[in-house]
């Protein structure tokens, strides 16, 4: 198991590679992971990751959500401390906005298997969680029954949830997420548009390069 130590560190890169590989917006999501069997560590409440010191982290119990910190954890920290609850097997937590899964979501749509390395990776499709306001009991029951044999869920008009057994694996997970909402989405262009029109050929060129910028 990592240290406090490391897992302060650990979490204070996963905030700027979420940036670096356009896996979030701003300073929007939240990551965390697990310390041992009653807590975990995660990032603070609507504090900038580029911004973020590994002292900002902050340890918070997982069956009560009781912290002893001067800095106020997420506001999804329910949602974690649920996973973890849930999943003895989970140690890393990742909630973001990718702009690929996030349009996936903002349309209520599970995402199809899209490739043998989002079956191996996340289970199976990406459930929808059902709609619930954000930090609320709705919203996280809906995401843990989204994310029963799963590794990924998405949340209707919100965003994207991983988990794994280490951070370097959430990332695979976020990672085979996005590009394949990205394959999605370009399959469901495809269908409205006839693919012998040149046209349309061109306007699927178009949109596609606008969701990848």
């Amino acid at each position: 198991m990592m240290t406090e130590k490391e897992i302060r560190q650990a979490l204070k890169d996963a905030g700027i590679r979420l940036l670096e590989k356009g896996l979030t917006q701003g300073t929007w999501g939240n990551l965390s992971i697990r310390l041992d069997e009653r807590h975990m560590v995660v990032t603070p409440s609507g504090l900038d990751y580029t911004r973020l010191t590994p002292d900002d982290m902050v340890v918070v119990d997982i069956e009560t959500l009781e912290y002893n910190s001067h800095v106020k954890p997420t506001s999804e920290k329910k949602i974690h401390a649920a996973i973890y609850r849930e999943r003895k097997d989970i140690n890393a937590v990742i909630h973001s906005h990718p702009l690929n899964s996030s349009s996936v979501a903002a349309a209520r749509k599970s995402l199809p298997v899209m490739s043998e390395e989002m079956r191996r990776l996340v289970g199976g499709e990406a459930r929808l969680a059902r709609y619930g306001l954000p930090s609320t009991d709705s919203l996280t029951k809906s995401t843990i029954k989204a994310l029963e044999g799963r590794n990924a869920c998405l949340q209707a008009n919100h965003g994207l949830v991983v988990c794994a057994g280490s951070m370097d694996e959430a990332f695979e997970v976020c990672r085979v997420m996005e590009e394949s909402a990205r394959l999605y989405i370009e399959s469901e262009v495809k269908k409205i548009l006839k693919k012998d029109d040149i046209v349309a050929e061109d306007i699927i060129e178009a949109f596609c390069n606008i969701i990848n910028k």
